[in-house]
């Protein structure tokens, strides 16, 4: 298959802007934290205290992957882990007001690499496009 061919297959396409968000993002933001870091944040500013597996199963994270990012966070001093009192074999997971605070600033950061990322595109296309990107998340996220 040629290279030409390539650009017209939208999984390339995502790919490719996939590589592009992750380049603009680090040079946007100083912080250092990935999209995973952001994810857990926002999932735990979201929903509150959770255990490991609640939010692996809810951000599609593989477990070990998980712990390196929850140590990550924890290093941070974004997020904590403690025992969970309703289950003591279990750790519970939750946010810390610095969490919440560099969450907010990375939101921010996630609408500038946005513009950045989608510059040549009209506010009605890049609408569009936010809607096909979820209907096929949704789809996926459906069958996992």
């Amino acid at each position: 298959m040629s290279v030409e061919r390539l650009w017209r297959h939208p999984g390339y396409l995502v790919l490719q802007l996939s590589k592009q968000a992750r380049r603009i993002s680090t040079a946007v933001s100083t912080d250092g934290l990935r999209s995973p870091h952001v994810s857990v944040l926002a999932m735990l500013s979201e929903s509150g205290p959770c255990s490991q597996k609640e939010i692996s199963a809810a951000l599609g994270i593989d477990a070990s992957d998980l712990v390196t990012l929850l140590d990550d966070l924890e290093q941070a001093g974004l997020a904590s882990r403690h025992r969970d009192e309703q289950d003591r074999r279990r750790y519970a997971v939750e946010i810390t007001d610095p969490g919440l605070e560099l969450l907010g600033a990375r939101l921010g950061v996630a609408e500038e690499v946005d513009d950045l990322l989608f510059e040549g595109l009209t506010a009605v296309e890049r609408d569009q496009l936010a809607e096909l990107l979820l209907k096929a998340c949704a789809h996926h996220e459906a069958r996992r």
